[in-house]
């Protein structure tokens, strides 16, 4: 069903949307599939990660919006990710020692990167807002080649979430603004 991804054939990648509605998102190179992440809810908290050797799932933290827990099929914690207060650094922590950092290097970026003190640069994701489309470039670093898919999927995750919670605050300060008034004068 998946093919298992091979990073020294392919070193550009994309995230492929199926619909405006859809729960799913496929990484695929445009001849192969290497898997597909499945969003639970639409409140997006949850999402499954199925490739051709695993299966994991994220979970956000329901008391926390900094700390979020990846488990794999049988419900074992294989790692977490937690950001800091006021820091744009997400720091993701494996079982196995593997250590990573996702951010976006400037605020007005569509740019996300992935980079791991050990290994260096890791990856870049350019993530569209209104596109159906995300793009991902792999720069060849000595990384496990086996958390290549995992980084991306997770990746795609944590702009997911940021996506919803910047939404959040922009409607909020727009209600605020705009939306008390209107009540009132009825």
């Amino acid at each position: 069903m998946y093919s298992i991804l091979d990073t020294k054939n392919t070193n550009e990648l994309y995230l492929v949307r199926k619909g405006w509605f859809s729960r799913e998102i496929e990484l695929t190179d445009n001849t192969r599939s290497y898997g597909k992440i499945v969003y639970h809810r639409l409140s997006k908290r949850i999402a499954t990660v199925i490739t051709a050797s695993n299966t994991w799932i994220f979970k956000r933290a329901e008391n926390s919006y900094r700390l979020i827990s990846v488990t794999d099929e049988n419900g074992e914690i294989i790692g977490t990710a937690t950001r800091d207060i006021f820091s744009r650094i997400t720091t993701l922590s494996l079982q196995t020692g593997f250590v990573a950092k996702f951010y976006k290097p400037s605020v007005w970026s569509r740019h996300y990167v992935w980079e791991s003190d050990d290994y260096g640069k890791i990856m870049n994701i350019d993530s569209h807002p209104f596109g159906l489309r995300d793009s991902i470039n792999i720069d060849q670093s000595m990384a496990p080649e086996s958390s290549i898919p995992f980084l991306t999927f997770f990746g795609s995750y944590l702009v997911i979430l940021k996506r919803r919670r910047n939404n959040a605050i922009v409607s909020g300060l727009l209600y605020s603004l705009w939306g008390g008034r209107n009540i009132k004068r009825n």
